[in-house]
């Protein structure tokens, strides 16, 4: 394993905090930050144990959901969760969006995201053939982000500059649609460097949305590793975001704390590891250890 999965689940959360203005100056993502309580609030929900329900864990954030791109960055903690089951990923971000009547651009988009997170987290993630699995085995997508993946598919084989993609893609401009196809071509035309990926999303529209997918996209892939010190160390409430990873990734394990009496993730971070024991999970049980 090339990263481990802790550092894949805590790059994705911390990646999409900063925007890289250049090399040396980074600038807090004010996008990230809006969504940050209900981000917390969906981790939590999800590592409480007892079981999941799509609909359920919808309802609870139902409230907080304020617009198209803050719905899909509060799927992450969904497209990490059920990263490595990419059928049962794509039914539950498919459901989501039905309970928060979100329109089948949005939902086309936060399946296409989380498929690719889920090949990163998996290790099977190929850049030169990406997005031509993706079209081969995502069904129900919205056409036109067929039609726009299709293209930087073609751009991606010419090695078309930056500006060629954006000014190709402008044709079709979409709220939703364009941010998800820039940050993927973002990510993939430069899979492996954190640093250059962010700041091409930033220099191709300004958009803090296509900065925040790219992070996400390319955090998964990198791991916190990957991201360079300045911009780690730029993260606010990283050591939370960090907390928050490890208790995510400890309920997929089947390893969770129970929680009670903590009012949220930012309480529980800050309490002893004592104060809440570990539980394992059996077979369709979860008991606290004996």
């Amino acid at each position: 394993m090339q990263h481990l999965l802790l550092t894949r689940f805590q790059g994705a959360l911390i990646g999409a905090n900063t925007i890289y203005l250049n090399p040396q100056q980074i600038a807090p993502n004010q996008l990230l930050l809006d969504a940050t309580p209900v981000l917390f609030r969906g981790i939590s929900s999800l590592i409480e144990g007892g079981g999941f329900d799509d609909r359920e864990w919808a309802q609870q954030l139902v409230g907080d959901i304020a617009s198209s791109e803050q719905a899909i960055l509060a799927m992450l903690p969904l497209m990490l969760f059920f990263h490595d089951d990419r059928v049962k990923l794509r039914e539950t971000l498919i459901n989501v969006s039905h309970s928060w009547q979100l329109d089948w651009e949005t939902c086309s988009s936060a399946v296409s995201l989380g498929y690719i997170i889920s090949r990163s987290l998996t290790e099977s993630l190929r850049p030169l053939t990406l997005v031509a699995q993706l079209l081969d085995e995502t069904i129900n997508l919205h056409p036109l982000v067929f039609q726009e993946l299709g293209t930087i598919d073609r751009l991606l084989e010419r090695s078309s500059s930056l500006h060629q993609v954006a000014r190709r893609l402008a044709a079709n401009s979409h709220p939703i649609i364009t941010p998800t196809i820039l940050a993927i071509y973002c990510f993939i035309s430069t899979p492996e460097d954190f640093s250059l990926a962010t700041r091409r999303a930033y220099q191709i529209g300004r958009s803090p949305f296509t900065c925040a997918l790219t992070g996400i996209l390319s955090g998964a892939h990198n791991s916190a590793i990957g991201i360079p010190l300045n911009g780690y160390m730029a993260t606010q409430e990283r050591e939370h975001w960090q907390a928050a990873a490890a208790s995510l990734l400890g309920a997929w394990a089947g390893v969770y704390r129970d929680t009670t009496g903590a009012a949220d993730l930012f309480a529980l971070s800050s309490q002893p590891t004592s104060a809440h024991p570990l539980a394992i999970a059996a077979p369709q049980v979860i008991q606290k250890r004996s």
